[in-house]
């Protein structure tokens, strides 16, 4: 009966500013500013991979210049045998415009590598958003059912204080008949207080709560629904869970996408000091302001480059991304070995808590016998008020105990599944 009551408690303050749970977590994943950084990071590695794949076509530069000289100099190739009747084109200023053009024939496989890091890198930003995304779901949800479990606590006090009132009214009126000490009334009116600041202190507490809920979503929150916990014990094998945990989660999947990034880093720079081959060519026309010839020229020359030394630095270059790749492979490693200790962590917690509910359970049918039996012992006047006062509050705070433990367990159990990604909150 006490439980269906804290549960009404829960459901009073909704409104139609009230948000769900499902619909905070989607306002998170869609608001959150780092999941839109991952997003504009992938999509700027995919830009840069489309340009690496054109850098094959070469590029296309329109020139010019103008030049004076201090003497007259003949300006383009003499294709005629010069003589008196026709000598050469000497000119002192001259203006050159034009087209020239440079095209990679073959650049060492730099821009095929180029192209696969850009790639993996929008593959490892994708990762990223997806392990953020399993972050922020999971912490809206810690905070928004750690509300909830506050909200318990609060109607736990609320009952409480609204049976101490009735007890200081009965009270009262025994101590006007002689039946009661004053004390005992003194005695009342102190716990009063003390559930009254109870009371403003998990009001605080959600204030804050409320606070971080709404950083997170991006969005005002007026008042949060309840949501109705299915409790049904648990029993997970850690290994199992770190085996499915291995290949869905998110990070391990980023760590392991940086190892291939080192890895085609180390690729780049073998093709760095491969030969090269370009074909280069221009067309310019030349005009000469002194003989007032305006001639073109054009030229296609094929170009090849191979490095026979470059002082070492080829080695100490591979050296160098060798190691960039080492601890990388440290770092997934470590993400491993992290993983399995959260998971650990919260199959614990989880075992925990479903002993505590069985333990609270048993101990809120002892509560309650206990605050019975206490309260008509004080009202034959065999009994002592603090040992009433103390019965009541084991007996409310055990309620909102057993009601706060079924919100914990939610907890562990979205912390679980936040780790596998997956969306059955049944695992």
């Amino acid at each position: 009966m006490r439980r269906a009551l804290l549960l009404t408690l829960t459901l009073i303050p909704l409104s139609s500013h009230a948000i769900t749970l499902r619909q905070a977590e989607e306002l998170a994943v869609k608001n959150y500013p780092k999941i839109k950084k991952f997003e504009l990071l992938k999509e700027s590695s995919l830009l840069r991979a489309e340009s690496a794949k054109r850098e094959r076509f070469g590029t296309l530069n329109l020139i010019s210049s103008y030049t004076s000289f201090n003497k007259n100099f003949t300006f383009v190739p003499l294709y005629y045998m010069p003589s008196p009747k026709n000598p050469p084109p000497f000119n002192s200023r001259k203006l050159v415009y034009g087209v020239s053009f440079s095209v990679p024939l073959y650049l060492g496989g730099a821009i095929s590598k180029t192209v696969e890091i850009e790639k993996l890198k929008s593959s490892l930003f994708e990762s990223l958003k997806n392990l953020t995304s399993w972050q922020v779901k999971f912490n809206v949800d810690s905070v928004y059912l750690s509300y909830l479990k506050l909200n318990e606590v609060k109607g736990a006090l609320l009952q409480y204080k609204k049976s101490l009132e009735k007890l200081k009214s009965d009270v009262a009126f025994g101590v006007k008949v002689g039946k009661f000490a004053k004390v005992d009334l003194l005695k009342v009116e102190y716990s009063l207080k003390e559930v009254e600041a109870k009371i403003k202190e998990v009001e605080e507490k959600q204030k804050n709560l409320k606070i971080v809920l709404e950083t997170l979503i991006g969005k005002e929150v007026k008042t949060l629904e309840p949501y109705r916990v299915n409790y049904s014990p648990k029993s997970y094998s850690l290994l199992t869970l770190y085996r499915e945990a291995i290949k869905r989660n998110s990070l391990i999947k980023a760590k392991r996408e940086n190892v291939k990034v080192a890895q085609k880093l180390k690729e780049l720079i073998r093709a760095k000091y491969n030969p090269k081959l370009f074909v280069d060519g221009t067309y310019t026309r030349n005009y000469g302001f002194d003989t007032n010839d305006n001639v073109g020229v054009g030229s296609v020359s094929v170009k090849v480059a191979y490095p026979v030394f470059e002082w070492n630095r080829k080695k100490l270059e591979l050296l160098s991304k060798e190691l960039e790749k080492l601890s990388k492979e440290r770092e997934l490693k470590e993400a491993k070995l992290q993983l399995k200790r959260e998971l650990s962590e919260a199959v614990s917690k989880l075992n925990a808590v479903q002993a505590d509910i069985e333990a609270y359970k048993k101990k809120l049918s002892y509560a309650e016998e206990v605050e019975r039996i206490e309260r008509l012992k004080y009202k034959s006047g065999k009994g002592d008020m603090d040992h009433l006062l103390l019965a009541e509050a084991n007996l409310y705070m055990t309620e909102a105990q057993l009601s706060g433990a079924y919100y914990d367990w939610e907890i562990e159990i979205r912390r679980i599944a936040a780790l596998l990604e997956v969306e059955d909150e049944g695992l």
